[in-house]
């Protein structure tokens, strides 16, 4: 987007950050400046448009009072041929901001689009291409002002949302940056943090300031042409249904607003209470070794148990059951929401309260997936099995992601998980400082036996029923199996090298 002549003379008409008048948007951006982290980067997503390109404008302004390490951040969405001017405005923004700027371009995965839909496939992969600058303990700044927060409140409910949907934006909210294992909480030195420090705002208080400042539409800022595009639902709302509520209630925008807050308040007083309810019900990893004690199987526990169940967690279905049925589905939805695996749709939902309230003799599943992880829950021996991966289940059967000859997960084209399992059972038995010229690391085979220490010859798969390692998982087993067909060890993930054979 190139300026002409009489446009570019303009420019020298635009007031000095020095001269911006105080403002209620000026003053909820210095005091965000000051809550952060002095050691550490502010980066301000600018997409071109006037909300950002006014939150830069005062973060600049406020930087001078408050100094901060500030960074702009642009994403390139490949979307419409206007992204080009999008990024040229960033550029000479940044330029006479005289603060340093990073471009990203998305390119969205046509599998994301069909699953999610435009809006939100974009919206997920802008975020994740601007979580991608941060490193841990760095504030990513968002424009999002109250008129968008109302709107956001609007959309949830008319999708029949509940109370966290209803709550709509938080202000601010922790920031996963870097790797985590699926279901693992990332520790607080390993997250950033995301702002919205206009939420307060409206957009007419936004517009009016750059007025002020003598900014211009398409010389200043740009205007998205999909913005008035109203087959989108956020659109329509904005052009067609909240002009309607004003014209009747001028305050709709702030009151909306305001719930949100209100709901937001209440949702933490229910995160608490889903918090202290999941800690009763889970089965912590002491449990669960107390259990293996009474089985006989507490010694030789691998010291890495419980690394090696991070993708599992079990809840007691006793416990459970003892809970009112909304505090169960508080409690479930909890735990998907706080580690960031798919909440269970209602369906699912209900499936599982079955579960709670009838738990099967034998293993009963209930699983569901989104485009990050898939989840799988099984009913057996008085738990409830939780198992989240990367994969996609599809009709019950599960199928890794770069199963099909790619190595999109590190594994190489047409390597099996069997080869993994008996890599990591080689290198388990090398650690042991065991010879492993003379063994073979397969899976078990019938009539399988393992002479134990003080109880003689033992069926395999009656120690794999007292170790509580679940059916699910048993074809993970891997055995030491000597030349002569003795087994010499029994190896799985979760245990190492939890039983070997007793020397003659």
């Amino acid at each position: 987007m190139s300026l002409s002549p009489s446009l570019a003379s303009l420019c020298l008409r635009v007031q000095p950050l020095s001269e911006m008048a105080e403002s209620r948007a000026l003053v909820a951006v210095r005091e965000a400046l000051e809550a952060s982290d002095a050691r550490r980067t502010v980066w301000i997503a600018l997409s071109g448009g006037l909300d950002s390109v006014m939150l830069a404008r005062l973060a600049a302004r406020a930087v001078k009072d408050c100094p901060r390490r500030l960074r702009l951040v642009h994403v390139h969405h490949g979307l419409q041929a206007a992204n080009d001017d999008f990024e040229q405005l960033a550029r000479r923004l940044a330029s006479r901001l005289g603060l340093p700027l990073s471009v990203r371009h998305l390119v969205l995965a046509e599998t994301a689009l069909k699953s999610r839909g435009l809006e939100a496939a974009a919206r997920e992969g802008r975020l994740a291409a601007l979580s991608a600058c941060l490193v841990a303990g760095d504030s990513l700044w968002l424009a999002q002002h109250q008129d968008d927060q109302a709107e956001t409140l609007l959309l949830n409910a008319l999708r029949g949302s509940g109370g966290r949907g209803l709550a709509a934006m938080p202000p601010e909210r922790a920031l996963a940056v870097g790797e985590a294992p699926p279901g693992q909480d990332q520790l607080a030195h390993e997250r950033a943090r995301l702002l919205r420090p206009l939420l307060g705002i409206p957009r007419h208080e936004i517009l009016t300031l750059a007025r002020q400042q003598g900014l211009l539409a398409e010389r200043d800022w740009c205007e998205d042409p999909s913005n008035v595009d109203q087959q989108f639902d956020r659109n329509y709302l904005r052009h067609s249904v909240v002009p309607l509520l004003q014209a009747r209630w001028p305050q709709a925008v702030a009151s909306l607003a305001r719930s949100a807050q209100q709901l937001q308040e209440e949702q933490s007083l229910l995160d608490e209470l889903a918090a202290e309810l999941l800690a009763k019900v889970q089965v912590s990893g002491a449990e669960r070794e107390a259990q293996g004690h009474e089985q006989g199987q507490g010694q030789g526990l691998d010291q890495g148990l419980d690394q090696g169940r991070a993708h599992e967690m079990q809840l007691s279905l006793a416990e459970l059951a003892g809970l009112s049925e909304s505090r169960q589905r508080l409690v479930l939805r909890h735990l998907c929401q706080s580690r960031g695996w798919p909440v269970p749709p209602r369906g699912r939902l209900m499936s599982l309260q079955q579960l709670i309230a009838t738990p099967p003799d034998s293993v009963a599943e209930v699983h569901w997936a989104n485009a990050e992880y898939a989840v799988s829950v099984r009913a057996w021996r008085g738990q409830l099995w939780w198992q989240v991966s990367d994969t996609v289940i599809e009709q019950g059967v599960r199928h890794r992601q770069g199963d099909t000859g790619c190595a999109g997960n590190g594994r190489q084209p047409g390597e099996t998980p069997s080869s993994e399992w008996d890599a990591e059972a080689r290198k388990a038995w090398r650690a042991l400082g065991r010879d492993e010229q003379h063994v073979a690391f397969t899976s078990r085979q019938p009539g399988d036996v393992l002479r134990v220490a003080g109880r003689g010859r033992r069926d395999i798969k009656r120690l794999l029923q007292e170790a509580d390692i679940p059916p699910w998982q048993r074809d993970q087993l891997r055995v030491a199996r000597m030349h002569d067909g003795t087994v010499a060890g029994l190896w799985h993930p979760s245990r190492g090298w939890w039983l070997l054979a007793a020397l003659t």
